[in-house]
């Protein structure tokens, strides 16, 4: 299925974040899930991949405080919007196929929260970045099925045309081994956080 590339754009992200604002009252599951799986772990330094408006920033500042926030995403209109909402010069503008071995070595934790459920591939997106080598991988709002694994089209924000990517459950867990990974999953299939940490060799 062809990517569409229809998140470059900016009313997209301003009414993201005006959801995001809304949330910072009452948090989603997700968001929930996320900080719990972060408390879990000793960790000081957080890649926040397909960042989108950068509201986990927020989340870090609020819960996490001694986490040094990086946000990425490969939409520079999310990152405008973020980096104006939430300050600082930790945002970065760049497409995960971007990411090498060596970028590992700057995170303890790698988290995908708005990015595998929107494109087309995410079981070979996932692929690919387990086999980057992350010591920690939180994925959040993973939409999972007992089917075959794919997409399907919808229209986000009532503005663009994206993806809600399921994961086949037993594919998702073959991924996972195969990468060198045990996972902890938490909540429902259809809003799933998986927490991933990299197996001693």
């Amino acid at each position: 299925m062809k990517h569409i590339d229809s998140w470059k754009n900016l009313d997209v992200f301003k009414d993201q974040l005006n959801l995001n604002e809304r949330e910072l009252h009452n948090y989603p599951a997700h968001w929930g899930f996320f900080i719990d799986c972060m408390n879990s772990l000793d960790v000081s330094t957080l890649l926040d991949l397909g960042c989108g408006s950068g509201v986990y920033k927020e989340l870090c500042r609020r819960h996490l405080p001694n986490v040094h926030y990086t946000g990425m995403d490969y939409a520079k209109e999310a990152i405008q919007v973020a980096k104006q909402r939430w300050g600082g010069e930790d945002w970065v503008v760049a497409d995960y196929k971007e990411l090498t071995e060596e970028a590992v070595g700057k995170y303890d934790v790698l988290h995908t929260g708005a990015m595998l459920d929107v494109l087309p591939n995410g079981d070979e997106a996932l692929s690919f970045l387990l086999e980057l080598g992350f010591k920690h991988v939180i994925l959040g709002r993973v939409l999972l099925t007992e089917g075959v694994s794919e997409a399907t089209e919808y229209v986000a924000y009532d503005k663009i045309h994206t993806y809600s990517y399921a994961h086949n459950l037993d594919n998702l867990r073959s991924i996972i081994k195969e990468a060198g990974y045990t996972a902890t999953f938490t909540g429902a299939a259809n809003n799933c956080t998986i927490l991933l940490k990299k197996n001693h060799d």
